[in-house]
């Protein structure tokens, strides 16, 4: 990864030198049977390492589970979450496994695999507190440098953030009165030992495994066994055990999966605005969209999709990228180069024809597809019309036997 891809993720992604570095073990690339999985240690019920040293929690069990099919020997690598992004650039594990959320810049870097949970970002506030919507002068907690910050930043402005490195922490500070309020998520409040009160709803996030730049074939990897575990039940009896039982899918594994595809899509359309107005470029960019559709007609022919109803998707696409662009605001991180993110445009534009081809045939109504990308794709200008329009492009295809 050159140097100002590297300099970008540490200002984009809040990876602030504000903790210490963490010891890495041994380069270990050139041995195929060994795979290093970076994990917080710190974030149940998805990573947890208890004072005997021994690590639990669910993304542990399905590191495992992967290192026991494919013959690979697991060695866990800790990390703090101000430092994810630059020790995943930098190489120092494979692949992130530790409650990592689906967030639009982690797509520009590496490859996220299909989401394996599913979970709300929560405020959280002790039995009895009174109305705290307002926020202003209220104290709290939630972990540094991981996506539950973002949230709170974005979501309570008025707020005081008090950042803890121990996420772990937080049920604790709250009880005893240090906090107001934390941002939590609704997995790891189950945990929790205390009974609290969620005050508000944040964000509806997905989890996924975050594989290093250059990692391209252990995603795909990743992705076919994940599919395999799906369909088998494995990957649910996990969940079942580790995340409980009340937690189950809407959609069949390969069309969630596409829709989760089509919802990061969008989700990238903020940044793209960010990086054509850092280039003084207008949102309309037609050489772009003429190799978009170009594109799209090679993927279509391949996979004996109609053209037509193909380009109809990738039109529907387009119309709401351009409202989202339109629509988004300033923000004061500098975006990745506009190159990079195309470049992650057209390998989530890959993803989504395999998707499409896996779930095909599929008798789905149209509008438990929408309801669906309603949930995945919580972005700034996005209309129920335009997410309908795009559902029914997917319905049509999806009726297709490629």
């Amino acid at each position: 990864m050159r140097l100002a891809a590297l300099a970008l993720v540490l200002t984009a992604l809040g990876c602030a030198a504000r903790a210490q570095p963490t010891p890495v073990l041994p380069p270990l690339l050139d041995d195929p049977t060994v795979l290093r999985v970076g994990t917080s240690g710190d974030y149940p019920p998805f990573s947890s390492l208890a004072p005997g040293g021994e690590r639990t929690g669910f993304d542990v069990a399905v590191a495992e589970a992967y290192g026991r099919d494919r013959r690979r020997r697991i060695v866990f690598v800790p990390f703090r979450w101000p430092e994810l992004a630059a020790r995943l650039v930098a190489g120092d594990f494979d692949v992130a496994m530790s409650g990592i959320t689906v967030r639009p810049e982690r797509l520009v870097l590496g490859t996220m695999t299909a989401a394996v949970a599913r979970t709300e970002a929560v405020l959280v506030v002790r039995p009895g507190s009174t109305d705290l919507r307002a926020g202003e002068g209220l104290r709290v907690g939630v972990n540094r440098g991981g996506h539950l910050e973002r949230v709170a930043r974005a979501h309570l402005p008025r707020t005081t953030l008090v950042l803890v490195d121990d996420n772990r922490t937080l049920g604790n500070l709250l009880a005893a009165g240090t906090v107001d309020a934390v941002v939590t998520d609704t997995l790891e409040l189950a945990t929790f030992t205390a009974p609290f009160r969620v005050a508000a709803r944040l964000s509806q996030d997905r989890k996924a495994y975050w594989v290093r730049p250059g990692g391209e074939d252990l995603a795909r990897d990743l992705d076919e066994w994940l599919r395999e575990r799906e369909r088998d039940g494995t990957l649910q009896a996990l969940r079942d055990r580790q995340l409980g039982r009340t937690l189950r899918p809407t959609l069949a594994p390969e069309l969630a999966r596409l829709v989760d595809l089509v919802a990061r899509r969008l989700m990238i359309m903020p940044l793209v605005a960010a990086a054509k107005r850092a280039a003084n470029l207008p949102v309309d960019d037609p050489a772009r969209e003429r190799e978009v559709e170009r594109m799209a007609t090679a993927r279509a022919g391949a996979s004996r999709f109609p053209v037509e109803d193909y380009l109809d998707l990738v039109r529907a696409e387009r119309t709401a990228a351009k409202t989202i662009q339109r629509a988004s605001a300033d923000d004061a991180e500098p975006p990745p180069p506009l190159a990079e993110l195309r470049m992650a445009l057209d390998r989530l534009d890959t993803a989504i024809d395999d998707a499409l081809r896996d779930a095909a045939p599929a008798d789905v109504p149209r509008e438990r597809i929408a309801s669906a990308l309603r949930a995945d794709a919580d972005v700034p200008g996005l209309s129920d019309r335009l997410l309908d329009e795009i559902a029914r492009c997917l319905r049509r295809l999806l009726a297709n036997d490629a």
